[in-house]
């Protein structure tokens, strides 16, 4: 620990989507590749995709579309950015939803009629990572703490104050 001292650290946000009925678009479409509104998500359709799913789009299977606004950039986390992508994939190598250029909107589309199955399951995904940032948070606060007390003896007013922090807010 420099004489800085220690760098306490911090936690990683949840993923969450905006709830507003207003920040969620539904479409009903012909063909992925000629709808504006999915020009942003094509680079990630397009990429690390696997050739059945990027033949269901190219093939003009999908109909549907969900689009919903995350409640933070997820860019803004490289770990929650690891997250999010590992989780995209189905076993297969299909992604189940999509994001765009700059990681604060969610593109989840569907062949006719199963929209609610696919976006059961996209919840389902981001629910896992938000119990893994639970687990992850919990080792973060730990590890403060012991920090803290490590240099409790020192008296420092931020080292009170970002302990403090660290037990009081809620995140």
């Amino acid at each position: 620990m420099g004489e800085e001292g220690p760098v306490y650290k911090n936690p990683v946000s949840h993923i969450d989507i905006n709830r507003s009925v207003n920040s969620i678009e539904y479409i009903n479409f012909r063909d992925v590749n000629a709808e504006y509104v999915f020009k942003e998500f094509l680079k990630d359709i397009n990429s690390n995709n696997d050739a059945i799913e990027l033949n269901l789009i190219n093939n003009k299977a999908y109909k549907e579309a969900v689009i919903t606004s995350l409640s933070r950039d997820v860019s803004r986390s490289e770990i929650l950015l690891q997250m999010i992508r590992g989780e995209q994939k189905t076993f297969g190598g299909s992604k189940l939803f999509y994001l765009n250029d700059t990681y604060d909107k969610m593109l989840v589309i569907s062949v006719p009629r199963s929209m609610e199955g696919k976006l059961s399951m996209v919840l389902n995904r981001l629910n896992k990572i938000n119990e893994k940032v639970a687990r992850i948070n919990f080792r973060v606060k730990k590890e403060n703490l012991e920090v803290y007390m490590k240099r409790q003896s020192l008296k420092d007013k931020k080292d009170i104050i970002a302990n403090m922090i660290n037990e009081r807010l809620k995140i």
